[in-house]
Order: C-alpha cells, then sequence, then structure tokens
C-alpha cells in the first residue's frame, strides 16, 4: 500500500548507522578511564 512511497533500503541504513554509533559510544564509556576498573568488576576477586 505504502510501500511505494517509503524508501526501505534508507531506513535500514540508517538504523544501521544509528546503531553502530551507540554501540561504539557505549564501548568507549564503559571502560575509558584506563587507572580504574570497570565497573562490573569492582570489588569483585577474579580467580586467575
Amino acid at each position: 500500500m505504502f510501500s511505494d512511497k517509503i524508501n526501505h533500503v534508507r531506513i535500514q541504513q540508517v538504523l544501521i548507522f544509528a546503531m553502530g554509533m551507540l554501540s561504539i559510544a557505549v564501548i568507549m564509556t564503559s571502560c575509558a578511564h584506563a587507572s580504574s576498573n570497570c565497573s562490573a568488576y569492582q570489588e569483585v576477586e577474579v580467580v586467575e
């Protein structure tokens, strides 16, 4: 019905770009500080 008016390829490209940027932002902010530990491992004894 409306498929001829909607550019599905462009919508998919925008979504993939947005998801990629969000993923990069999460990776860069999760463990950005090298001097401090990640919050996931604070006060947890890691067995090596």
